[in-house]
Protein backbone atom coordinates (compact mmCIF):
# COMPACT_ATOMS: atom_id res chain seq x y z
CA UNK A 1 0.00 0.00 0.00
CA UNK A 2 2.78 2.16 0.75
CA UNK A 3 4.26 1.94 -2.73
CA UNK A 4 1.31 2.33 -4.47
CA UNK A 5 0.73 5.73 -2.25
CA UNK A 6 3.98 6.81 -3.23
CA UNK A 7 3.58 6.00 -7.39
CA UNK A 8 0.60 7.87 -6.99
CA UNK A 9 2.20 11.25 -5.92
CA UNK A 10 5.26 10.74 -8.38
CA UNK A 11 2.48 10.55 -11.25
CA UNK A 12 0.09 13.33 -9.57
CA UNK A 13 3.82 15.39 -9.67
CA UNK A 14 4.18 14.88 -13.30
CA UNK A 15 0.82 15.36 -14.38
CA UNK A 16 1.25 18.89 -12.30
CA UNK A 17 4.38 19.54 -14.31
CA UNK A 18 3.19 18.68 -17.28
CA UNK A 19 0.34 21.06 -17.12
CA UNK A 20 1.07 23.98 -14.56
CA UNK A 21 -0.76 27.41 -14.08
CA UNK A 22 0.34 29.11 -17.23
CA UNK A 23 1.37 33.16 -16.80
CA UNK A 24 1.58 34.65 -20.12
CA UNK A 25 4.04 37.34 -19.02
CA UNK A 26 6.69 34.30 -17.28
CA UNK A 27 6.54 33.03 -20.50
CA UNK A 28 7.85 36.05 -22.57
CA UNK A 29 9.99 36.86 -20.10
CA UNK A 30 11.78 33.16 -19.80
CA UNK A 31 11.44 33.14 -23.50
CA UNK A 32 13.49 36.16 -24.61
CA UNK A 33 15.98 35.51 -21.38
CA UNK A 34 17.00 32.15 -23.02
CA UNK A 35 16.91 33.66 -26.14
CA UNK A 36 19.58 36.49 -25.42
CA UNK A 37 21.47 34.10 -23.46
CA UNK A 38 21.89 31.66 -26.49
CA UNK A 39 22.97 34.67 -28.93
CA UNK A 40 24.82 35.99 -26.86
CA UNK A 41 27.21 32.92 -25.84
CA UNK A 42 27.81 32.80 -29.53
CA UNK A 43 28.75 36.53 -30.06
CA UNK A 44 30.88 36.27 -27.14
CA UNK A 45 32.85 33.39 -28.42
CA UNK A 46 32.92 35.04 -31.35
CA UNK A 47 34.06 38.18 -30.16
CA UNK A 48 36.97 36.22 -28.03
CA UNK A 49 38.09 34.82 -30.86
CA UNK A 50 38.28 38.11 -33.27
CA UNK A 51 40.18 40.01 -30.47
CA UNK A 52 37.48 41.47 -28.91
CA UNK A 53 36.60 41.24 -25.61
CA UNK A 54 38.92 38.79 -23.93
CA UNK A 55 36.88 35.79 -22.61
CA UNK A 56 37.32 35.26 -18.71
CA UNK A 57 39.77 33.26 -18.51
CA UNK A 58 42.20 35.85 -20.30
CA UNK A 59 41.39 38.34 -17.73
CA UNK A 60 44.49 39.13 -15.94
CA UNK A 61 46.37 42.03 -14.28
CA UNK A 62 49.77 42.25 -16.40
CA UNK A 63 51.48 44.60 -14.23
CA UNK A 64 51.51 42.13 -11.48
CA UNK A 65 51.98 39.18 -13.02
CA UNK A 66 54.99 40.90 -15.03
CA UNK A 67 56.77 42.20 -12.07
CA UNK A 68 56.18 39.07 -10.26
CA UNK A 69 58.01 37.17 -13.12
CA UNK A 70 60.48 39.72 -12.78
CA UNK A 71 61.01 39.48 -9.25
CA UNK A 72 61.42 35.40 -9.46
CA UNK A 73 63.54 35.45 -12.00
CA UNK A 74 66.06 37.74 -9.71
CA UNK A 75 65.26 35.68 -6.69
CA UNK A 76 68.95 34.34 -5.78
CA UNK A 77 69.43 31.58 -2.74
CA UNK A 78 69.12 32.29 0.26
CA UNK A 79 72.50 31.84 1.09
CA UNK A 80 73.83 33.93 -1.62
CA UNK A 81 74.59 37.38 -0.80
CA UNK A 82 74.40 40.16 -3.75
CA UNK A 83 76.50 42.45 -4.71
CA UNK A 84 75.95 46.02 -4.76
CA UNK A 85 76.28 46.50 -8.87
CA UNK A 86 73.75 43.06 -8.98
CA UNK A 87 71.34 44.34 -6.97
CA UNK A 88 71.18 47.89 -8.89
CA UNK A 89 70.72 46.07 -12.25
CA UNK A 90 67.89 44.24 -11.25
CA UNK A 91 66.28 47.29 -9.73
CA UNK A 92 67.02 48.49 -13.29
CA UNK A 93 65.49 45.61 -15.13
CA UNK A 94 62.06 46.07 -12.96
CA UNK A 95 62.13 49.84 -13.96
CA UNK A 96 62.37 49.53 -17.20
CA UNK A 97 59.78 46.80 -17.41
CA UNK A 98 57.03 48.71 -15.43
CA UNK A 99 58.16 51.82 -17.62
CA UNK A 100 57.63 50.10 -20.82
CA UNK A 101 53.65 49.12 -19.40
CA UNK A 102 53.21 52.20 -18.60
CA UNK A 103 54.01 53.69 -21.92
CA UNK A 104 51.45 55.27 -23.54
CA UNK A 105 48.49 54.64 -21.20
CA UNK A 106 47.62 58.09 -21.29
CA UNK A 107 48.12 61.13 -19.13
CA UNK A 108 45.97 59.92 -15.93
CA UNK A 109 48.15 56.70 -15.52
CA UNK A 110 51.44 58.40 -15.60
CA UNK A 111 53.78 57.99 -12.98
CA UNK A 112 57.65 59.18 -11.45
CA UNK A 113 59.77 55.97 -12.77
CA UNK A 114 61.44 54.14 -10.66
CA UNK A 115 60.33 55.61 -7.13
CA UNK A 116 56.81 55.31 -7.94
CA UNK A 117 56.87 52.25 -9.69
CA UNK A 118 58.92 50.47 -6.55
CA UNK A 119 55.87 52.19 -3.86
CA UNK A 120 53.20 50.82 -5.90
CA UNK A 121 54.56 47.16 -4.71
CA UNK A 122 53.74 48.60 -1.41
CA UNK A 123 50.35 49.74 -0.29
CA UNK A 124 51.49 51.10 3.05
CA UNK A 125 53.38 53.85 1.20
CA UNK A 126 50.10 55.00 -0.14
CA UNK A 127 51.43 55.91 -3.62
CA UNK A 128 48.64 57.53 -4.80
CA UNK A 129 49.12 60.54 -2.32
CA UNK A 130 52.28 60.17 -1.64
CA UNK A 131 53.37 63.51 -2.61
CA UNK A 132 50.06 65.29 -0.60
CA UNK A 133 50.91 63.64 2.97
CA UNK A 134 54.40 64.73 2.68
CA UNK A 135 53.56 68.57 1.64
CA UNK A 136 51.26 67.94 5.01
CA UNK A 137 54.19 67.25 6.84
CA UNK A 138 56.33 69.83 5.21
CA UNK A 139 53.78 72.37 6.67
CA UNK A 140 53.19 70.46 10.35
CA UNK A 141 57.05 70.60 10.71
CA UNK A 142 56.97 73.97 10.84
CA UNK A 143 53.83 74.50 13.51
CA UNK A 144 56.13 72.39 15.96
CA UNK A 145 59.11 74.06 15.84
CA UNK A 146 60.63 75.43 19.14
CA UNK A 147 62.95 78.35 19.50
CA UNK A 148 66.82 77.23 18.65
CA UNK A 149 67.43 79.56 22.31
CA UNK A 150 64.49 78.48 24.25
CA UNK A 151 67.34 76.61 27.32
CA UNK A 152 67.70 80.18 28.11
CA UNK A 153 64.67 80.22 29.47
CA UNK A 154 65.02 77.69 32.04
CA UNK A 155 67.29 78.59 35.18
CA UNK A 156 67.90 75.21 36.71
CA UNK A 157 68.94 73.11 33.95
CA UNK A 158 71.00 73.45 30.37
CA UNK A 159 71.50 71.74 27.58
CA UNK A 160 74.25 68.75 28.99
CA UNK A 161 71.21 68.03 31.41
CA UNK A 162 68.89 67.54 28.11
CA UNK A 163 71.52 65.31 26.24
CA UNK A 164 71.57 63.31 29.72
CA UNK A 165 68.32 62.75 29.81
CA UNK A 166 67.87 61.82 25.92
CA UNK A 167 70.77 59.30 26.29
CA UNK A 168 69.14 57.42 29.14
CA UNK A 169 65.71 57.71 27.08
CA UNK A 170 67.68 55.92 24.39
CA UNK A 171 68.05 52.86 26.26
CA UNK A 172 64.92 53.15 27.99
CA UNK A 173 63.53 52.99 24.29
CA UNK A 174 65.84 49.78 24.00
CA UNK A 175 65.27 48.17 27.08
CA UNK A 176 61.26 47.81 26.31
CA UNK A 177 61.73 47.39 22.16
CA UNK A 178 60.18 50.76 21.50
CA UNK A 179 59.68 51.28 17.86
CA UNK A 180 62.16 54.15 17.07
CA UNK A 181 59.15 56.86 16.21
CA UNK A 182 58.66 56.37 19.73
CA UNK A 183 61.60 57.92 21.02
CA UNK A 184 61.23 60.78 18.35
CA UNK A 185 58.06 61.70 19.60
CA UNK A 186 59.20 62.00 23.29
CA UNK A 187 62.04 64.25 22.63
CA UNK A 188 60.09 66.73 20.26
CA UNK A 189 57.24 66.33 23.88
CA UNK A 190 60.17 66.97 25.71
CA UNK A 191 61.37 70.18 23.92
CA UNK A 192 58.07 71.64 22.84
CA UNK A 193 57.32 71.51 27.05
CA UNK A 194 60.32 73.14 28.45
CA UNK A 195 60.04 75.71 25.67
CA UNK A 196 57.23 76.92 27.74
CA UNK A 197 57.58 75.18 31.20
CA UNK A 198 60.65 76.27 34.00
CA UNK A 199 61.74 73.06 34.77
CA UNK A 200 63.68 72.30 38.29
CA UNK A 201 66.35 69.62 37.67
CA UNK A 202 65.16 67.04 40.08
CA UNK A 203 62.10 67.09 37.92
CA UNK A 204 63.82 66.70 34.43
CA UNK A 205 64.17 63.09 34.71
CA UNK A 206 60.28 63.03 35.40
CA UNK A 207 59.25 65.28 32.36
CA UNK A 208 61.00 62.70 30.24
CA UNK A 209 59.61 59.66 31.51
CA UNK A 210 55.75 61.35 30.85
CA UNK A 211 57.01 62.25 27.75
CA UNK A 212 57.97 59.00 26.59
CA UNK A 213 54.99 57.33 28.04
CA UNK A 214 52.72 59.65 26.65
CA UNK A 215 54.44 58.65 23.08
CA UNK A 216 54.30 55.10 23.86
CA UNK A 217 50.64 55.53 24.22
CA UNK A 218 50.74 57.39 20.87
CA UNK A 219 52.83 54.67 19.10
CA UNK A 220 52.82 51.56 20.47
CA UNK A 221 50.55 48.89 20.36
CA UNK A 222 51.38 47.56 23.62
CA UNK A 223 52.69 50.27 25.70
CA UNK A 224 54.53 50.15 29.02
CA UNK A 225 52.49 50.57 31.96
CA UNK A 226 52.67 53.47 34.25
CA UNK A 227 54.36 51.41 36.57
CA UNK A 228 57.19 50.33 34.22
CA UNK A 229 58.23 53.52 34.08
CA UNK A 230 58.27 54.21 38.23
CA UNK A 231 60.57 50.75 38.10
CA UNK A 232 62.92 52.21 35.54
CA UNK A 233 63.16 55.38 37.04
CA UNK A 234 64.30 53.42 40.32
CA UNK A 235 61.39 54.46 42.24
CA UNK A 236 62.42 58.20 41.83
CA UNK A 237 58.83 59.18 41.44
CA UNK A 238 55.56 57.44 42.41
CA UNK A 239 52.59 56.51 39.98
CA UNK A 240 50.38 59.97 40.98
CA UNK A 241 53.41 62.29 40.30
CA UNK A 242 53.55 60.36 36.52
CA UNK A 243 49.66 60.78 35.74
CA UNK A 244 50.15 63.95 37.21
CA UNK A 245 52.68 65.53 35.28
CA UNK A 246 51.15 63.58 32.17
CA UNK A 247 47.79 66.11 32.86
CA UNK A 248 50.44 68.97 32.50
CA UNK A 249 52.30 68.15 30.07
CA UNK A 250 49.16 67.20 27.81
CA UNK A 251 47.47 70.28 28.51
CA UNK A 252 50.74 72.30 27.49
CA UNK A 253 50.96 70.83 23.97
CA UNK A 254 47.20 71.19 23.86
CA UNK A 255 46.77 67.41 22.71
CA UNK A 256 48.54 67.97 19.44
CA UNK A 257 50.71 64.94 19.47
CA UNK A 258 50.76 63.93 15.73
CA UNK A 259 53.88 65.79 14.77
CA UNK A 260 56.48 65.55 11.72
CA UNK A 261 59.71 63.36 12.86
CA UNK A 262 62.91 63.13 11.12
CA UNK A 263 62.33 59.57 11.33
CA UNK A 264 58.99 60.26 8.85
CA UNK A 265 61.20 61.88 6.45
CA UNK A 266 63.99 59.95 6.59
CA UNK A 267 61.94 56.65 5.39
CA UNK A 268 60.59 58.76 2.58
CA UNK A 269 64.17 59.68 1.17
CA UNK A 270 65.37 56.11 2.32
CA UNK A 271 62.56 54.90 -0.43
CA UNK A 272 63.87 57.05 -2.86
CA UNK A 273 67.71 56.38 -1.76
CA UNK A 274 66.85 52.31 -2.53
CA UNK A 275 66.13 53.13 -6.11
CA UNK A 276 70.25 53.75 -6.41
CA UNK A 277 72.98 51.88 -5.16
CA UNK A 278 71.61 52.06 -0.95
CA UNK A 279 71.95 49.29 0.77
CA UNK A 280 71.26 48.16 4.21
CA UNK A 281 74.45 49.44 5.72
CA UNK A 282 73.78 52.80 4.53
CA UNK A 283 70.68 52.68 5.71
CA UNK A 284 71.51 52.29 9.06
CA UNK A 285 73.98 54.52 9.22
CA UNK A 286 71.43 57.05 8.04
CA UNK A 287 69.34 56.42 11.36
CA UNK A 288 72.33 56.24 13.12
CA UNK A 289 73.63 59.97 12.27
CA UNK A 290 69.37 60.75 13.12
CA UNK A 291 69.49 59.56 16.48
CA UNK A 292 73.47 61.15 17.51
CA UNK A 293 71.55 64.79 16.74
CA UNK A 294 68.33 64.25 18.77
CA UNK A 295 70.87 64.44 22.06
CA UNK A 296 72.43 67.65 20.41
CA UNK A 297 70.92 70.75 21.17
CA UNK A 298 72.49 72.68 18.41
CA UNK A 299 70.25 70.60 16.26
CA UNK A 300 67.06 72.28 17.02
CA UNK A 301 67.31 74.87 15.05
CA UNK A 302 66.75 72.56 11.92
CA UNK A 303 63.48 71.13 10.48
CA UNK A 304 62.99 67.26 11.34
CA UNK A 305 63.32 67.04 7.43
CA UNK A 306 66.76 68.95 6.87
CA UNK A 307 68.27 66.81 9.38
CA UNK A 308 67.11 63.36 7.68
CA UNK A 309 68.58 64.95 4.30
CA UNK A 310 71.39 65.44 5.50
CA UNK A 311 71.95 62.37 7.49
CA UNK A 312 71.14 60.48 4.14
CA UNK A 313 73.89 62.76 2.15
CA UNK A 314 76.26 61.73 4.95
CA UNK A 315 75.48 58.12 5.13
CA UNK A 316 75.97 58.44 0.63
CA UNK A 317 79.24 60.40 1.47
CA UNK A 318 81.02 57.72 4.00
CA UNK A 319 79.45 54.62 2.10
CA UNK A 320 81.30 56.36 -1.39
CA UNK A 321 78.26 56.49 -3.17
CA UNK A 322 76.82 59.06 -5.33
CA UNK A 323 75.93 61.48 -2.37
CA UNK A 324 72.83 63.44 -3.88
CA UNK A 325 70.93 63.07 -6.81
CA UNK A 326 68.40 65.02 -8.96
CA UNK A 327 65.93 62.58 -7.62
CA UNK A 328 66.31 63.00 -4.23
CA UNK A 329 67.01 66.72 -4.58
CA UNK A 330 63.37 66.51 -6.27
CA UNK A 331 61.63 64.60 -3.39
CA UNK A 332 63.78 66.07 -0.21
CA UNK A 333 63.01 69.56 -1.31
CA UNK A 334 66.96 70.07 -0.59
CA UNK A 335 69.70 71.13 -2.78
CA UNK A 336 73.14 70.47 -1.86
CA UNK A 337 73.84 73.88 -0.51
CA UNK A 338 70.83 74.07 1.54
CA UNK A 339 72.07 71.62 3.45
CA UNK A 340 76.03 72.24 4.25
CA UNK A 341 75.64 73.98 7.32
CA UNK A 342 73.75 70.82 8.28
CA UNK A 343 76.02 68.58 6.92
CA UNK A 344 79.18 70.44 8.79
CA UNK A 345 77.79 70.33 12.36
CA UNK A 346 76.79 66.53 11.77
CA UNK A 347 80.40 65.51 10.83
CA UNK A 348 81.51 66.95 13.92
CA UNK A 349 78.93 65.53 15.58
CA UNK A 350 80.05 61.85 13.84
CA UNK A 351 83.41 62.37 14.30
CA UNK A 352 83.33 62.65 18.16
CA UNK A 353 81.05 59.96 18.37
CA UNK A 354 83.60 57.65 19.75
CA UNK A 355 85.27 59.77 22.32
CA UNK A 356 81.47 61.35 23.55
CA UNK A 357 80.78 60.69 27.51
CA UNK A 358 77.22 59.89 26.03
CA UNK A 359 77.37 56.42 24.37
CA UNK A 360 73.55 55.04 24.37
CA UNK A 361 73.49 55.64 20.41
CA UNK A 362 76.71 54.25 19.49
CA UNK A 363 76.41 51.23 22.14
CA UNK A 364 72.76 50.36 20.18
CA UNK A 365 73.94 50.61 16.52
CA UNK A 366 77.56 48.44 17.54
CA UNK A 367 75.69 45.47 17.73
CA UNK A 368 75.29 42.97 14.73
CA UNK A 369 71.24 44.09 14.44
CA UNK A 370 71.85 47.04 13.06
CA UNK A 371 75.15 45.98 11.32
CA UNK A 372 77.53 47.69 13.94
CA UNK A 373 77.53 50.82 11.73
CA UNK A 374 78.59 53.12 14.82
CA UNK A 375 81.82 51.12 14.38
CA UNK A 376 82.39 52.70 10.71
CA UNK A 377 85.08 55.06 10.55
CA UNK A 378 83.73 58.72 9.29
CA UNK A 379 85.26 60.01 5.79
CA UNK A 380 88.55 62.19 6.64
CA UNK A 381 86.46 65.58 4.76
CA UNK A 382 82.89 66.84 5.06
CA UNK A 383 80.66 66.18 1.91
Amino acid sequence: MALRGAETAREAGRQGMRDPVRDPLRDVVRDAFMRELTLGGREGGDRGREGGRAPLHDISNKAAISSSMVEKSALQPANVRLTRQAAAKQRALLQQLLQAEHKGEGEQMKVDLPLDALEMKDAVQCHHYVREIFAYLRQLELQHRVSPHFMQSQRDINATMRSILIDWLVEVAEEYRLVPETLYLAVNYIDRFLAHVPVNRSRLQLVGVTCMLIASKFEEIHPPAVDEFVYISDNTYKREEILHMEGMVLNRLEFELSVATTRAFLNRFLNVARAGECDQTTEKLCEYLCELTLQEYAFVKYRPSEIAAAALRMALHTMRLPSWSPMLQDVSGYAIEQLQNCCVEMYAVFRKASTNNLQAVREKYAHAKFLCVATLSPPETCV
